[in-house]
């Protein structure tokens, strides 16, 4: 199982498995406790994830907030 969360850093969606506790940010490279962070999407595989954190990003950018 994997999640969509959205970095306390830079703000930018990224995926972790359920099972992780931290995930480094590869945009920022900040190190995220999971426990944390705000999780916005759960998927069955990483390409769901991948596909939810597409439709997220095209979301926040038709909205302005990029």
């Amino acid at each position: 199982m994997y999640m969509v969360i959205v970095c306390y850093k830079c703000g930018r969606f990224l995926l972790a498995k359920t099972s992780q506790k931290t995930r480094q940010c590869p945009h920022c490279g900040s190190r995220l406790v999971l426990e944390k962070a705000k999780k916005v999407a759960h998927a069955k595989s990483a390409q769901e994830a991948s596909n939810l954190i597409r439709t997220l990003k095209k979301q926040k950018q038709e909205s302005g907030f990029d």
